[in-house]
């Protein structure tokens, strides 16, 4: 509905404020906005609109001024909060409708209706010029058609008729010469079969006419001509036995009988049929009128006031409830969705939903109440359970995650003055195997038997649920007066619990005996929302299970410092991803001349506060968050890029360079395609390039990981098993694996002239490469005397200080010509 509204109003701020309410809830309306009368008439006289807000108090008058300008425009006032009579003294000079302004300085709550009640000024109007069009067109019908006459003497005959009567009973003119009898018509017509036989011609159905013989005749019927159409056909009684009949065409108002009879008929069957039924309140607001109402509950609310308490006695908050629909009854406001309830006499609660407006009589007196209702109670029964799931696990009856939070939201404020409390989150250990192992069925067993020792252990007033597949959290209030005292407390329960759990649990007829972890965490008042609280408990929690089976853990907020320096670490190695803060340097590997033959990429992190970072402070955080995969990535396309760039320069075309490789990313089920697309969009030489694996990689998916070494093999690209010695050596597994180097781990360098165990390892690491034709390379050489022994025992690769630090590539390329040879 696209209408045009006239504000008026003085208040600016509060004129601003409904028109952009009205045209952001109304956007095809057009609000003018007038700051007092003079200028609200002026847009009158130029936009001639649909409806007039106009606020009680003007500048230059009062709204009652405005009506004798607003004409026919539909008009609705505004006041202030108090001013309620004066906006009965308004609607009686001519306004038809009122809104009351909030008093609370920017609130938008009085108009919330008001696009509704403009909307309903407008229907209003338009239906008003609708019937006052239909009356003007019904009284120029009328005055243009006449009705037919006929009148008839003492003895029957017509002595006086109009053209208009033959036209309607469809009279020839020649049976009309003369003065015929009324008889004679009868007969005339009676031969044309306008009668019919069982006088079904006549309307209503089923009319009973009497006889025409014995000068009987009603005084008014209607029959349907041949034509079909219907006259009404009146007969006056004149003196002198005269009379007049007169003949009027009554086929529409036949028709709108008959429509109105069906309406009620289809209302009468969808009024059986649906849910809803018809009420009707007197003007004391009591029930008088129930249609389609069940029995029972008419009997309940028949002549009871709507609001009488015992309609309303289950209702929570019921006090302010009936307060609320007192205000709108005496306001006399309609209303939508009344939820009420009373108590049926076999005891059950029943619930019904009202919907009414208020009835006003044609002189504008309140007359009571109309609307229809419908039994709710099915829908308040499936609210309440449908509460009951979202709150209570199935499996365990006990509140869930959800329920324990909200519980806990409460405990936190009551904890400011009850005392410290406690959380205990209670895992079960290697809950998994039992599942895998005996199957799910009774894993659901065990969860029960431990939700009802957990119950049974608790204290009156404790509260336990089930907050997630094998994790209980167990509330305690008012354990001590603070913290400390009530970690100290828990603690002891966390134990005491330990030894109930650890009684062996009876599972269809089997003993299982599973162990379980706990964490504690105090609470008391705000300091910690429920959030952090969770938090706090899990992180006990998992402390506890790095310290074995049933173990417990009281929170320290060191673990949370942790936490929050993990959580910082993965967005700065976000970040640095994001924005190329890894670099790679290079450290040469040189043969027992000294002379370079290629070098490991060593990845760095130039963090722009802390400055360069070594690979140990971040590598294994990059591992733990996942982050491993793209930086590792990240390092292979660079240093397929450095293989490319010497593979330009004579120098440096022969270079090897290798690539630490994390055990991850070798795993990963693409990472043979993704070493392919590398090499391929930078062009290096897949012989030059090797990928460094730690002996990590044996232990699981061995024959997958050989498969993979095989497949890149075949291409050229070399391999070598890094610090070789320090991790899981299998003589069986190495010699399938298609390697090309050996990395002796500068642990065993660094002490091999101090310590005779350390020397042993390297000669036979040295030994064993060579019995196995691998190339063997020397780690952490930073000493002549290394070098030294590390040639005399046959090694001819080395790796150290002793050679170059890791640096830029560019330095590499510097350092390349000095030779440090043996000896």
């Amino acid at each position: 509905m696209e209408l045009t509204v006239l504000l008026i109003d003085g208040d600016a701020a509060h004129a601003d404020q409904v028109r952009q309410f009205l045209q952001r809830t109304r956007p095809g309306w057009q609000v003018l906005q007038a700051a007092d009368l003079a200028q609200g008439q002026a847009l009158h006289a130029r936009h001639a609109p649909s409806v007039a807000v106009v606020a009680l108090e003007q500048a230059d008058g009062d709204a009652l001024q405005s009506l004798r300008w607003l004409g026919r425009t539909m008009a609705m006032v505004v006041v202030c909060a108090g001013q309620e009579a004066m906006a009965a003294l308004a609607m009686r000079a001519g306004f038809a409708d009122f809104v009351v302004r909030s008093e609370l300085p920017g609130s938008t709550s009085h108009l919330h209706t008001l696009p509704e009640q403009i909307e309903g000024l407008a229907r209003q109007r338009a239906t008003q010029d609708a019937l006052e069009a239909q009356s003007r067109e019904l009284s120029a019908t009328l005055a243009s058609i006449s009705q037919g006459i006929i009148s008839l003497d003492g003895e029957g005959r017509i002595h006086v008729f109009n053209e208009r009567a033959q036209e309607l009973v469809g009279l020839p003119h020649s049976l009309m010469q003369g003065e015929p009898f009324l008889s004679d018509l009868v007969e005339f017509q009676r031969a044309r079969g306008e009668f019919g036989e069982d006088g079904s011609v006549y309307w209503p159905t089923g009319a009973k006419l009497g006889s025409y013989g014995n000068g009987t005749c009603p005084a008014v019927y209607i029959r349907r001509t041949l034509e079909g159409r219907y006259l009404e056909v009146r007969t006056h009684p004149e003196r002198n036995g005269r009379r007049v009949r007169t003949y009027t065409d009554v086929t529409d108002y036949v028709h709108i009988q008959e429509q109105l009879r069906h309406s009620e008929q289809r209302w009468r069957s969808m009024t059986a049929l649906s849910s809803d039924w018809f009420w009707e309140l007197d003007a004391q607001l009591r029930f008088v009128l129930l249609d389609g109402c069940p029995e029972g509950l008419k009997a309940v609310l028949q002549g009871q006031p709507v609001d009488a308490p015992a309609l309303w006695c289950h209702q929570p908050n019921m006090a302010v409830a009936l307060s609320g629909s007192r205000v709108v009854l005496e306001a006399r406001q309609p209303f939508q969705d009344w939820e009420m309830c009373h108590r049926a006499e076999d005891g059950s609660t029943v619930w019904l939903s009202l919907s009414g407006t208020p009835r006003i009589d044609a002189q504008g007196q309140f007359r009571g109440y109309c609307g229809v209702a419908r039994d709710i109670t099915e829908r308040k029964q499936n609210e309440v359970q449908i509460r009951r799931l979202a709150y209570t696990d199935d499996l365990t009856e006990l509140p869930n995650r959800a329920a324990m939070l909200q519980q806990l939201t409460a405990a936190l404020h009551r904890s400011q003055h009850q005392g410290a409390g406690a959380l205990l989150m209670l895992d079960v250990d290697r809950f998994k195997d039992i599942n895998d192992a005996m199957g799910h069925s009774w894993g659901d067993v065990l969860l029960k038997e431990v939700a009802r020792r957990l119950e049974l252990w608790c204290r009156p007033g404790d509260v336990v649920g089930r907050v997630g597949g094998d994790e209980f959290l167990i509330m305690i209030e008012s354990l001590a007066p603070d913290l400390e005292q009530a970690h100290a407390r828990a603690g002891a329960m966390a134990l005491s619990l330990i030894g109930i759990l650890g009684q062996a649990f009876e599972l269809q007829g089997r003993a299982v005996q599973p162990s379980f972890c706990i964490g504690v965490a105090g609470f008391q008042g705000l300091e910690r929302s429920v959030d952090e609280m969770r938090q706090c408990v899990e992180l006990a929690l998992g402390e506890a299970k790095t310290r074995g089976r049933n173990a417990w853990s009281v929170f320290d907020p060191q673990l949370q410092r942790t936490v929050r320096e993990r959580a910082a670490l993965e967005v700065d190695i976000r970040m640095a991803l994001e924005q190329g803060h890894f670099l790679l340097h290079y450290q040469p590997v040189v043969d027992a001349e000294g002379r370079v033959q290629g070098a490991e990429a060593l990845v760095r992190w130039k963090h722009p506060e802390r400055g360069l970072i070594p690979p140990g402070a971040f590598i294994p955080a990059a591992e733990q968050m996942g982050l491993i995969f793209a930086l590792d990535r990240w390092v292979l396309r660079l240093a397929c890029q450095q293989l490319a760039l010497w593979a330009q320069d004579a120098a440096t075309a022969d270079w090897t360079l290798a690539v630490n490789l994390s055990a991850q990313e070798f795993r990963h089920a693409d990472f043979v395609s993704r070493m392919q697309d590398i090499l391929r969009d930078t062009g290096a030489r897949a012989d030059r390039l090797k990928l460094e694996l730690t002996e990590s990689l044996m232990l699981d998916e061995v024959e997958d990981s050989i498969a993979k070494m095989q497949t890149l093999r075949g291409w050229g690209i070399q391999f070598s098993l890094d610090d070789f010695g320090t991790g899981y050596s299998s003589l069986g597994y190495l010699k399938r694996l298609p390697l090309s180097q050996l990395k002796i781990d500068q642990s065993f360098v660094r002490d091999v002239l101090l310590d005779a165990n350390d020397a042993a390892i390297v000669r036979t690491v040295i030994a064993l490469g060579q019995s196995l034709g691998l190339e063997v390379v020397a780690e952490g050489v930073e000493t002549r005397g290394q070098l030294d022994f590390l040639v005399a025992h046959g090694c001819r690769r080395f790796q150290g200080y002793l050679f170059g630090r890791p640096a830029e590539a560019q330095m590499l390329l510097a350092h390349a010509g000095l030779v440090v040879p043996a000896g």
